[in-house]
C-alpha cells in the first residue's frame, strides 16, 4: 500500500484529505511539518500533500521538499492544496516546484486526482530512472 503524509498548515481540513486518500487506497498519515514529511518520504512514502496557504511556496516552510535530491524527488509526488488554486493548473505547479495543485474546494477528491497524477509521473519518469517509477506503483 502506497503512503500518502498530510501537512496542515491551519486552513487545510487534515481529516478531509486523510479520508479521501483512504478511500483510493493510500494509507494515510498526518504530520505536523514539511521537515517530518521529508522523513516519511526518505522512509518511503509516494505522496505529500500540503496545504499552502500563505503563498508563496518558498522559503523555511517548503525548504525541506524543495531541497530533496533529484533521485528521490523523482519517486514522490508532492500536492499543494490552496483555495485561490484551480485544480489541475500544471503553469502554476510547475512555477511552484509541485506535481499538482489542488483547489481546497475539490479536497474531497484529492485521493482520486493522486492516483491519476501518480500514474501519469511514473510513466514521465520510468525511461529516465526505472527505480523512481516503481516505487510509484503499478
Amino acid at each position: 500500500m502506497k503512503r500518502a503524509v498530510v501537512v496542515g498548515d491551519g486552513k487545510l481540513h487534515v481529516e478531509s484529505a486523510l479520508g479521501a486518500l483512504t478511500a483510493s487506497g493510500f494509507e494515510a498519515v498526518a504530520v505536523t511539518s514539511t521537515a517530518e514529511a521529508r522523513a516519511q518520504v526518505e522512509a518511503g512514502a509516494t505522496v505529500v500533500v500540503v496545504g499552502a496557504s500563505g503563498m508563496p511556496w518558498t522559503g523555511e516552510r517548503a525548504a525541506p521538499l524543495a531541497t530533496v535530491p533529484p533521485a528521490v524527488r523523482r519517486a514522490f509526488l508532492l500536492v499543494l492544496v490552496e483555495s485561490g488554486f484551480v485544480t489541475g493548473e500544471g503553469i502554476r505547479a510547475f512555477l511552484l516546484g509541485a506535481d499538482l495543485v489542488v483547489a481546497a474546494a475539490d479536497l474531497g477528491r484529492v485521493g482520486d486526482l493522486v492516483a491519476g497524477a501518480l500514474a501519469a509521473k511514473r510513466q514521465l519518469v520510468a525511461a529516465l530512472d526505472p527505480a523512481a517509477a516503481a516505487r510509484l506503483g503499478g
